[in-house]
């Protein structure tokens, strides 16, 4: 039987570098596998869809859809910058990107 140098452990004993995992290694894994099951089951959650209960519930959502889009009109009508916005982001969400100069456009940075 060997004896081991100074500073080496003993790989014949079942504490040794020889045994296959410590209670350690089992605790991290433990605690790893836990926080990826932590974060699937938050993931399956926020991705799911939202359940609307009651017709009360759904006609409040809808009323409330209704009145923001109604300060939607108010704010157009009262900022017209604000009404342009809105038919660009309504242009490049159909997939229209005009490039084209406007009247009202302001200069572009560094153009002489």
């Amino acid at each position: 039987m060997r004896t081991p140098l100074a500073g080496q452990l003993d790989c014949s004993t079942p504490g040794g570098v020889d045994s296959l995992m410590s209670s350690h290694d089992w605790i991290g894994i433990g605690i790893i596998a836990l926080v990826i099951v932590g974060a699937l089951l938050l993931l399956n959650q926020i991705t799911k869809p939202y359940d609307v209960k009651t017709e009360e519930e759904f006609q409040q959502r809808k009323q409330m859809g209704a009145r923001t889009a109604g300060l939607m009109g108010l704010q157009q009508i009262l900022d017209p910058a604000a009404k342009k916005s809105v038919e660009v982001q309504q242009d490049l969400r159909r997939g229209i990107y005009d490039d084209e100069e406007e009247p009202d456009d302001p200069p572009e940075a560094g153009a002489k």
